[in-house]
């Protein structure tokens, strides 16, 4: 054999190896010269719609592809959304069954390393409905050829002979949520969230489609912490990496993209409201659990109307996945939530046809309440890796998916809907979000609403058996923020209470330790090897009230005190720069004081204040009396020392007692005197 034959039969047995590679969209194998990217496709097609579409080639080899041939073939139309499951498990689709579409030689020689779009094509596709037929999804297989190269994708397209009457209701969830990228000190400690926020980066392309006129009305939800820190990120800020805090200008390409991104973010709310997560998007289920006081749902809330000057949507709650109960769920309804994003865990059905999203919760403490399920498959395929390796073939594939959904009960007397839910941290790629944006808005079997609106007007169904919350598990107790992290921070929260009474309004770090606090109790921090920044988070606010705290001393002193009751002075010293409203207990064994801690009192930064407590001893001596400084409330001591008591007056009845004593004794050493004498002058000489 020639090495040229040689080396054919090489390239040849490398595609067949390809085309056995599973879980990919396309027959591209590994290591393979040629790769074809699909970058615009029509999301319907019908009587009058041609089937319009675009690919592009990319040439992975060394040396430049000729030659090119391009063949479209349609297979037979998708009966369920298993069927559909069962093609996208073949990489390149179906590849028998298959009636020619479309073939062209396009002129385009690719360079090594290039990638060249070829012409926009198209055609029209052949009825394959059948008598009567309502509409029915395509599969599509588009396969390239280059001499022994040879690449293939597959894909779907909706034919459908008429608009529906009645399409399927869909909203799509679009969380605006990122873990904490600033520590306690308000420094950066990476540059990462500028890059998201970038108008190439996901966070800030999906804000820009969103802003754009005419953008289909998806659900924003939206995370007031991510909020404020790209509003920090748009002025000067200060990164801290390597040991080393650098200032970013105000200027600089990063502050330009958080401020481009806010302003989209602003406008997009403007004209479709969004709703809030809770801030920092804390672990409600746990906290709720453990009992603690969370308001992290009506602060999130309060960022978001302050922040983007647009009240938020207080129906709908997405609470983060865990142990969801009944408390959850009225606690929400409590915070006004009558709709509330589950996971389809949480209402299991054994349903075979896809079920609509809402599901009635029945009375909650307040109103009714409904709960939103996203479609399981749906759901998980918005957060697929093939979305960013094939943007245009994925979206192409959920919109077909939405389609078959819709053809289970084609223009059904009631309304049907479902929901799109991807996780909270969901990073869709530019390219693909803008594909599915723009395809859920054209696809005419669809009605994309706000997903509050979608509790309104779908009821649950099409199946009427009751749906019933899960029982919550011990794994589903383990994935939340554990207690004893919950008890520590619900520990610090009520000594800052406390701190907050003494120091008043006036002590603006207060409102950040506030803050800290509501990011520890971030979901962020569920896995144990992050649960450290949290507690970072925790050590701030003591440090913070520590702080002031130690600046404050009680100055030791000896006091006599000369009759059984009277006062003493207690001398407390400020070096703080802040003013302290505070009280003193004092405590002693063998010293009567007062029962209760002292009236409030003001202490100056920088002075002494000396109070007069009332004492009163038992018997004459030195007594050691303990002083405790306690914030206002008397919960949480501040300082403490020790005030000595010298005591020299004598109690009355000991007084009397010992006198009687004495002038017994003197009676009794007189008499025994006289005796004596008289006893001396008897004796004979």
């Amino acid at each position: 054999m020639s090495r040229r034959l040689l080396a054919a039969l090489a390239v040849l047995l490398a595609v067949s190896a390809g085309l056995a590679v599973p879980g990919r969209g396309r027959a591209q194998p590994a290591g393979s010269a040629l790769e074809l990217v699909l970058q615009s496709i029509s999301p319907v097609v019908g009587p009058k719609k041609l089937l319009r579409y675009r690919v592009a080639v990319r040439n992975h080899g060394q040396v430049p592809v000729r030659g090119l041939f391009v063949q479209v073939r349609v297979g037979q139309p998708v009966a369920t959304r298993s069927e559909l499951a069962s093609l996208l498990a073949v990489p390149g689709g179906p590849t028998a069954g298959l009636a020619g579409l479309d073939e062209f030689r396009p002129p385009a020689e690719v360079a090594p390393g290039a990638t060249v779009r070829l012409e926009p094509r198209q055609v029209a596709v052949p009825s394959r409905l059948g008598a009567g037929g309502t509409g029915a999804v395509l599969p599509l297989s588009v396969q390239v050829q280059a001499g022994p190269l040879t690449a293939r994708l597959g894909t779907f397209v909706v034919q459908l002979p008429a608009r529906p009457a009645q399409p399927l209701r869909a909203a799509l969830l679009v969380p605006f949520h990122e873990p904490p990228h600033r520590n306690p000190s308000d420094e950066f400690v990476d540059d990462r969230l500028a890059g998201l926020l970038a108008p190439t980066g996901p966070l800030g392309a999906i804000a820009a489609e969103l802003a754009r006129t005419g953008a289909p009305r998806l659900t924003m939800v939206v995370d007031g912490l991510l909020v404020e820190e790209a509003t920090a990120m748009a002025g000067s800020w200060r990164l801290r990496e390597r040991g080393m805090s650098t200032i970013v200008p105000a200027g600089s390409r990063q502050s330009r993209d958080a401020g481009r991104f806010l302003q989209n973010l602003k406008t997009a709310a403007s004209g479709n409201q969004p709703a809030a997560f809770p801030y920092a998007n804390a672990d409600l289920p746990a906290l709720i659990r453990n009992r603690s006081d969370g308001q992290a749902l009506e602060i999130g809330r309060n960022v978001l109307r302050a922040e983007l000057g647009t009240p938020p949507d207080q129906r709908l709650a997405w609470p983060v996945d865990g142990a969801i109960d009944a408390a959850v769920l009225q606690a929400l309804a409590t915070a006004g939530a009558d709709t509330v994003v589950l996971d389809p865990r949480r209402l299991p059905t054994s349903a075979t046809t896809t079920q609509n999203a809402t599901v009635d919760l029945g009375e909650g403490m307040l109103q009714r309440q409904r709960a939103l399920v996203g479609d399981p498959a749906l759901s998980a395929a918005l957060a697929d890796p093939r979305a960013a390796s094939a943007p245009v073939e994925w979206a192409q594939r959920i919109l077909a998916e939405t389609a078959v959904a819709w053809l289970e009960r084609p223009n059904a007397s009631e309304p049907r809907g479902i929901l799109l839910a991807p996780p909270h941290g969901w990073r869709p790629p530019p390219m693909f979000f803008r594909a599915l944006a723009s395809g859920l808005a054209a696809a005419p079997w669809l009605r994309v609403q706000r997903a509050a609106t979608l509790a309104d007007d779908i009821a649950q169904g099409p199946d009427q058996g009751e749906r019933r919350l899960a029982t919550v598990t011990a794994a589903d107790v383990a994935a939340g923020l554990p207690d004893t992290y919950l008890d520590r921070v619900a520990k610090v929260r009520s000594e800052l209470a406390s701190f907050r009474g003494s120091v008043g309004l006036g002590f603006r770090p207060a409102s950040g330790f506030d803050r800290d606090l509501l990011i520890a109790e971030s979901s962020d921090w569920r896995p144990a090897s992050a649960r450290a920044r949290g507690r970072a988070f925790v050590r701030a606010v003591q440090r913070g009230i520590a702080g002031v705290y130690r600046r404050v001393d009680v100055e030791s002193t000896r006091v006599t005190l000369t009759a059984r009751r009277g006062t003493i002075p207690i001398t407390v010293r400020n070096d703080s720069a802040q003013r302290l409203t505070v009280v003193l207990r004092l405590s002693s064994p063998k010293v009567d004081l007062p029962p209760e801690s002292s009236e409030p009192f003001v202490l100056e930064p920088h002075r002494r204040s000396t109070q007069l407590l009332g004492v009163g001893t038992r018997a004459t001596g030195t007594f050691p009396i303990r002083v405790d400084v306690l914030t206002s409330d008397g919960a949480e001591p501040i300082a403490d020392g020790e005030v000595v008591l010298v005591s020299t007056a004598f109690n009355r009845v000991a007084l009397v007692l010992s006198g009687g004593a004495a002038g017994f004794l003197l009676l009794w050493w007189r008499r025994g005197r006289r005796r004596a004498t008289r006893d001396r002058e008897e004796v004979p000489r």
